[in-house]
């Protein structure tokens, strides 16, 4: 087999030496090499002649037929000894053989495009090299790096907010300005346009964001850790290559040097499997790699919020105010609840695309809770469904009237702070409602403003909410922990104790314990089942109590849902009640305390016993 390996080779010498000169052989130019080596210095002591044809194809080694027997099998043996070590040395000496990096990720190298990777994925052909410096969309950097970068169709600018002031871009300018009118000179544009697309310096842009990067060539990328999470790393013991597959043939990836740290991914007999800091995902050797240790990435500190926070637990109860008169039924409503700190009437909600706002704030009734030591929060909500809202927070000049009547009306009434109770945020204009929040922001620090936003449980449907970006900006992000089923949906809890958990822990999750706000209902639902057709109504928790005494039914408590459950039947029809009351309250009130987080708000007063708010209490501190 091996002389068939030989495609139009031949040699010439004793029988006794053919098989082994022939297995050698296989291995081609490398043992040619060798046996013109050996001529240089064997056609002196023992008359070995090799014929080497231009092409190297052809080899004849002849011995001199007058060398006695003994000789001939010394000049063999020589022969084979080297050749045997030179195979060796040949089959155990590394590949040199470099893998181009257009050939690993499968792009095109003729293109003039940068290759980008966040934490693992690739995303090729993607930037661009301007004036020697990389830049990224725009678009492309909101969705995937750092969503502070905004892109204003209005203004046709890039606008960007730290905890100070609101910054916009104009593209191809070596300039730009604050909210403040203030100008800043750069060596560079931070913004151009290429080919109708606008573009955003990756350097300016990584100094503003949370992140590890690393460049690479060939292809031109830029590899981009954002996640935080522990991982496991090793370090490289000396300078070393990193193949494309475990073993010493494989073509090289790229080498790193002594110290260098890399992601370890995986063992593979004497090899590791890694991932290098420009990008490469390959293998190196067991003996040339550190143990494996964990590793965090050190958090960068940039531009956060001056949060403005208060130094006990809130105690946070939302009042619905119909109009202006409707401020007078505080005196009633407030006159029970004991430990409420922050008051958050209902007095403002969006008319229309421009920004405008109906009002009902009172200068009475924030005196009259200051007077308590209570803080008033004024709440704006969003539930108008004929407004525009994609127009509306896409619009810089709209954005700006609602900042500016929010801050000049909180001067005027005397108001603590602002509560956004905006529930009708879609995908598609969400990018927008977060730079009217960051906007508003900037705002409320100057003139000592609380923030706050209420927001759903976290579900993937409701992601665009983006309470991570949120709590860059706003004082306190409260999750409404309540609306499990609604008015429409199958019978069932509006806050079961399993749901306001996983509400709570997610929250804590995205924007840490010291900026949450649990919510809570102090509402039930009543509901009605007849020939399959499920109806509810939202009633206070004495008027649910009142149901099932009035039914002369009893309820009886579920572990399950943490709230006493009453299902019964009513005529023709099956009625079922989820109730809330002290010990549904308290059961809830221990997972706050449990997530320890900056308080609780309760929807709404007046719904209320009052005997839960010494439970509250009992928790809330």
């Amino acid at each position: 087999e091996m002389q068939r390996s030989l495609v139009g080779s031949e040699m010439c010498i004793r029988d006794r030496c053919m098989i082994k000169f022939r297995a050698y052989l296989y291995y081609g130019k490398s043992v040619i090499k060798v046996c013109l080596y050996l001529q240089r210095y064997c056609i002196r002591w023992y008359n070995i002649i090799i014929v080497v044809n231009k092409k190297g194809r052809q080899m004849k080694i002849k011995v001199d037929k007058r060398i006695k027997g003994i000789t001939i099998a010394a000049a063999a043996l020589v022969l084979i000894i080297v050749v045997a070590v030179m195979f060796i040395i040949v089959r155990y000496t590394p590949a040199k053989e470099k893998m181009s990096g257009y050939t690993y990720y499968g792009i095109d190298r003729n293109t003039d495009k940068v290759f980008v990777i966040i934490d693992g994925e690739l995303y090729p052909y993607t930037g661009i090299i301007y004036e020697g410096r990389y830049y990224l969309p725009q678009e492309f950097i909101a969705d995937n790096i750092n969503v502070g970068f905004y892109y204003d169709k209005e203004s046709d600018a890039v606008l960007y907010s730290d905890s100070e002031y609101m910054y916009t871009y104009k593209k191809d300018e070596n300039v730009y300005t604050d909210d403040t009118g203030k100008t800043y000179n750069t060596e560079y544009s931070v913004v151009v346009e290429s080919e109708g697309k606008c573009y955003v310096n990756w350097e300016y842009v990584a100094e503003h964001t949370d992140c590890e990067y690393e460049y690479g060539n060939e292809p031109e990328r830029i590899n981009i850790t954002l996640e935080r999470g522990e991982k496991q790393y090793v370090t490289a013991q000396k300078k070393t290559a990193v193949r494309y597959r475990g073993g010493i043939k494989s073509p090289v990836l790229e080498y790193v040097q002594k110290g260098d740290r890399l992601v370890y991914e995986d063992d593979l007999d004497d090899w590791i499997k890694v991932t290098t800091a420009t990008g490469y995902t390959g293998y190196i050797k067991k003996s040339e790699a550190s143990d494996t240790f964990a590793y965090i990435r050190e958090e960068k500190n940039y531009e956060t919020h001056n949060y403005n926070m208060k130094d006990d637990k809130i105690t946070l109860a939302w009042f619905q105010v119909s109009g202006v008169a409707g401020n007078s039924g505080i005196d009633n409503n407030i006159a029970t609840a004991s430990g409420v700190n922050v008051l958050a009437p209902t007095w403002y909600s969006v008319t229309d695309s421009s920004g405008n706002m109906s009002c009902y704030a009172s200068a009475g009734l924030v005196n009259k809770m200051h007077q308590r030591g209570t803080d008033v929060w004024a709440l704006v909500s969003d539930f108008d469904t004929n407004v525009d809202f994609a127009a509306l927070y896409s619009s810089k000049k709209a954005r700006t009237n609602m900042v500016n009547t929010l801050i000049n009306d909180a001067e005027k009434y005397g108001f603590d702070g602002i509560n956004l109770d905006c529930e009708n945020i879609k995908s598609a204009y969400a990018k927008d409602y977060l730079q009217f929040v960051r906007e508003l922001s900037i705002a409320c620090e100057r003139k000592g403003l609380v923030l706050s936003t209420d927001n759903y449980k976290p579900e993937a449907y409701n992601r665009c909410y983006n309470l991570k970006e949120q709590s860059r900006f706003v004082d306190y992000v409260i999750v409404m922990a309540y609306d499990e089923h609604y008015a429409g949906t199958d019978a069932g809890s509006v806050a079961s104790l399993p749901f306001v958990k996983e509400a709570v822990e997610d929250t804590v999750q995205l924007v840490g314990k010291e900026h949450v706000i649990a919510g809570i209902p102090f509402y039930t639902r009543i509901w009605t089942t007849t020939d399959g057709n499920t109806t509810s109504r939202a009633v206070g928790m004495q008027a649910a109590v009142d149901q099932l005494n009035s039914d002369g039914q009893v309820a009886l408590w579920n572990d399950d849902c943490g709230q006493y459950v009453a299902s019964y039947t009513v005529g023709n029809a099956t009625r079922q009640i989820w109730f809330e009351e002290e010990k549904s309250i308290e059961a809830k009130m221990q997972v706050i305390q449990e997530n320890n987080v900056a308080g609780v708000a309760g929807w709404k007063l007046g719904l209320e016993k009052s005997s839960v708010w010494p439970v509250i209490s009992k928790y809330n501190k």
